[in-house]
């Protein structure tokens, strides 16, 4: 009798570890899509979380970040590997403690325009939001604090856009330290304002980012392809009327 009620208790105790591994991983993943297309003003998608609720320690899967209204690329973040060690604890209180985020191998697309780039709008994008955070109405929403105490994003693969040239641009491994910890807890959209701020530095200090020189050649480039392509034309109805004629 009393081992039919133990294996009851520990079946019951799977049940219950199994419903909290998906309750967890459903909020973190609801957390992130929510938050993230609030704060950035474009869709953020995640494919999967898993989160371990005894840890905190886990992944995330597929996280998308959609480019402004404006911009051609489709993604401006493709994030398919990101390990996280958040506190547990904190999940289900006003601020929410993460001890760790990895983000491995990035896919960034940076498009340029004459004015602006798609990463300095998204960060136009947090600046609305705060504005729209002062409303009252809006205050509930905004309540939720965040501190992230190491964030890291390696092997990033960036790909500069613009109108005249795409190029490859190898981007230093970024590493921030104790976001929100400052003034005791940071929101969501400050959290990623800082991410930003310091991924367009990094961006512009590159090396690889093509000056001048670079956006000359590819003018020119396409000036001589132009030339040689009214030459063919040229020389196709010259062919043509010749033909008529004779």
């Amino acid at each position: 009798m009393i081992k039919k009620i133990l294996i009851s208790v520990v079946f019951l105790l799977l049940l219950a570890g199994g419903g909290l591994f998906f309750y967890l991983d459903s909020i973190v993943k609801s957390g992130i899509e929510v938050v993230g297309s609030s704060v950035l003003g474009t869709a953020v998608t995640v494919d999967s979380v898993s989160l371990s609720p005894l840890s905190g320690q886990g992944s995330i899967s597929g996280l998308r970040v959609e480019n402004p209204e404006g911009f051609e690329s489709q993604y401006a973040f493709e994030l398919d590997s990101v390990l996280v060690s958040i506190d547990v604890n904190s999940v289900f209180t006003d601020t929410v403690e993460i001890e760790s985020i990895v983000v491995m191998q990035p896919i960034i697309t940076y498009e340029t325009k004459i004015t602006s780039d798609n990463i300095r709008t998204l960060l136009a994008n947090l600046d609305e939001g705060d504005v729209a955070a002062s409303d009252p109405e809006s205050a509930e929403e905004s309540e939720q604090q965040i501190i992230i105490r190491e964030f890291q994003m390696v092997d990033s693969q960036l790909n500069f856009v613009s109108a005249l040239l795409s190029a490859p641009i190898t981007l230093a491994d970024i590493e921030i330290r104790d976001i929100g910890t400052e003034g005791g807890s940071s929101s969501a959209a400050n959290a990623v304002r800082v991410v930003l701020q310091e991924l367009v530095a990094s961006i512009l200090n590159s090396d690889d980012l093509p000056g001048l020189d670079g956006l000359r050649e590819s003018v020119e480039d396409r000036i001589q392809d132009g030339a040689q392509r009214i030459e063919e034309v040229v020389e196709d109805l010259g062919g043509r009327l010749r033909n008529i004629l004779n």
